[in-house]
């Protein structure tokens, strides 16, 4: 998980809203408002929501596998599962904005 993590700072998508998709995808949340909104609030003091740090992110881990009986291991090793699909989404979305743009930008 931490290195689909990096890979995702990598490329700038360590935002609060990435990370929450990232793990709504996983279905280490459910993918509803109320579970987005209770995610969400455990990024809440996080030092930049637009660039959150590895730490931060692991803590909020932590409190979820707590809040659903869990293990933290469990949730990292379906995150990692998932990882392979999100950065492949993340790939075809910048691919799209090249092509795109080239294509404007040949006109």
């Amino acid at each position: 998980m931490e290195k689909a993590f990096e890979e995702m700072k990598q490329r700038g998508k360590n935002d609060v809203d990435s990370l929450l998709q990232w793990m709504k995808d996983s279905k280490v949340i459910e993918n509803t408002k109320e579970a987005e909104k209770k995610a969400r609030l455990l990024f809440e003091d996080a030092v930049n929501k637009n660039n959150v740090e590895l730490e931060k992110f692991k803590q909020a881990l932590e409190k979820i596998a707590t809040q659903q009986k869990k293990s933290v291991e469990d949730l990292a090793k379906t995150l990692a599962a998932e990882s392979e699909r999100m950065l492949h989404k993340l790939s075809a979305g910048v691919s799209a904005g090249v092509e795109a743009f080239t294509k404007e930008f040949k006109k």
